[in-house]
């Protein structure tokens, strides 16, 4: 029997090397799962979303949907890859079996590589009038990623999603490093401070963060760090002016270190700080649009600094002010309830926040934001409490995020950017007229008032429409959080980078 020479042997093995989706693993196999719904009829044993990924493609094992998919409220099967994985392909077999006419028949994939981040479509695999019950999509260029979103947008005609299997094919990457914040510069002013709490985050996308450390790196003050070890530490002992710096490190379970610095500047106390600073007043204008106010902790104690802006505005029946109006409640609605006493985040805070408490013009929840009184209100605020001009925000939240977007559509001038939380999309007319405006919208993906796909979709999404502008400068940015109700601002707003973004926007 002849053989074929080494050289050619090794040439034909050549020709038959499979490409890297096809040598990967299913590396969603036995991982942890959600879904938005599960039918009741057997759960846990026959529709579990576990199922789905439990690599058994017989006629039972299958997730089903308890809720009948629409374009505009999908249903959804998401996997935890728990870590960065390099994806290569995927592979979806649904319906009930094999049969013509029970697939699924619209379709995508999103994924994210950690849960604070928005989900991103995965290219190619956004799919309508499917035909096939198995359907493989191997990607042009792989992604790197950890969690995997399959939203059902159109099942067959009896009204279910089903996934016998999801197989997402590629390998896991090498531990990746975590992220630290190390929070908002801030400022104290001596003698009558001298020390100071920061507050920092962490977060690893493949792991968990398995310690803090902070440190001094700058200073004339020989500065006393208590809780060095936590994400918020206590600075004591600032007793010389200048600059300060402190470093937060991060380290993950893997091993793997990010660090990131905040500056404390220490004022020499030629001027006594404002008595408001650090706390929370109320600003009367005689019953109208009475206002919430916090003060940064250095206000007052600067000659002529100026300080940024932020609008908060509250919702339908939602309040900042006790009944009488002599005092701030407790617990106000809107982004000011992350200010109030006994947050860490009223000590370093740089910006003057104003929260008015709307009127009742009816009923009792008919909460009404008049979009001229509004405006004069912060006209009012940039004069009376030292404010930059040039960095005026606002947020709001439901109704509130209503007002914040009347006042982009009349007022756009005079702020720097806009934040609605769980309010639905601009109807500015020409439709480009805010794609040149700093923007980041919020909201949960089952809230109706949000409706996350009209600002998302990709045929005509706000967010679709807004790029196609000729004057689009790419400050449009829209989260879509995993909730079901008319909720998650407290969640949104308690974000570091959402809190940041408000006071770093510049008109």
């Amino acid at each position: 029997m002849s053989r074929l020479p080494r050289r050619l042997l090794v040439t034909a093995l050549t020709l038959f090397t499979l490409p890297a989706w096809a040598q990967a693993t299913n590396v969603a196999l036995g991982k942890p799962s959600s879904a938005s719904s599960v039918h009741a009829n057997g759960y846990p044993t026959q529709y579990s979303h576990a199922k789905a990924f439990n690599g058994v493609l017989n006629t039972e094992d299958r997730w089903a949907s308890a809720v009948v998919p629409a374009a505009s409220s999908p249903e959804w099967l998401e996997v935890d890859l728990q870590a960065i994985h390099r994806i290569d392909s995927l592979t979806l077999h649904s319906g009930r079996d094999t049969t013509a006419g029970q697939q699924m028949l619209d379709f995508e994939l999103l994924h994210r590589a950690a849960l604070t981040d928005s989900f991103q479509s995965i290219p190619g695999a956004a799919i309508t009038n499917n035909t096939q019950p198995t359907w493989t999509h191997a990607l042009a260029q792989s992604i790197e990623t950890r969690y995997v979103r399959l939203q059902c947008k159109r099942a067959p005609t009896d009204g279910l999603c089903r996934v016998r299997e999801l197989q997402v094919l590629g390998e896991r990457l090498a531990n990746q490093p975590p992220t630290a914040y190390a929070g908002n510069d801030t400022g104290i002013v001596l003698p009558v401070q001298t020390s100071v709490q920061l507050q920092g985050t962490a977060s690893d996308s493949d792991g968990t963060i398995a310690a803090y450390q902070w440190e001094q790196v700058l200073g004339a003050s020989t500065a006393v760090l208590t809780n060095a070890n936590t994400p918020t530490v206590s600075i004591s002992g600032l007793t010389q002016g200048g600059l300060h710096v402190f470093r937060l490190t991060a380290t993950d379970n893997g091993g793997r270190s990010a660090s990131d610095t905040v500056s404390v500047m220490v004022h020499p106390g030629t001027v006594a700080p404002d008595a408001r600073a650090g706390k929370m007043h109320v600003w009367s204008r005689g019953g109208t649009y009475d206002t919430a106010v916090f003060l940064p902790i250095d206000f007052g104690a600067i000659p002529g600094k100026k300080y940024p802006l932020v609008l908060s505005l509250h919702g339908r029946g939602g309040i900042t002010l006790t009944a009488d109006h002599t005092q701030v409640n407790a617990n106000p609605e809107g982004f000011i309830r992350q200010l109030i006493p006994g947050k860490p985040l009223i000590n370093t805070y740089p910006a003057v926040v104003i929260a008015p408490n709307a009127p009742r013009i009816g009923a009792p929840l008919d909460t009404y934001w008049n979009t001229a009184l509004t405006h004069a209100l912060v006209l009012e605020a940039i004069n009376l409490y030292s404010i930059d001009p040039d960095r005026v925000t606002m947020t709001g939240l439901s109704f509130g995020g209503a007002g914040v977007i009347d006042q982009m559509q009349q007022y756009r001038s005079t702020y720097a950017g806009g934040m609605p939380v769980a309010y639905t999309t601009p109807t500015a007319t020409p439709l480009c007229a805010l794609a040149d405006f700093p923007i980041w919208a919020a909201g949960n993906r089952g809230d109706g008032t949000f409706n996350a796909w009209k600002w998302t979709n990709p045929t005509d999404g706000y967010t679709t429409q807004m790029r196609q502008c000729a004057n689009y400068t790419s400050e449009l940015q829209v989260t879509v959080m995993d909730g079901n109700t008319h909720s998650g601002w407290d969640e949104f707003w308690s974000r570091p980078d959402a809190q940041t973004w408000l006071v770093s926007q510049v008109r």
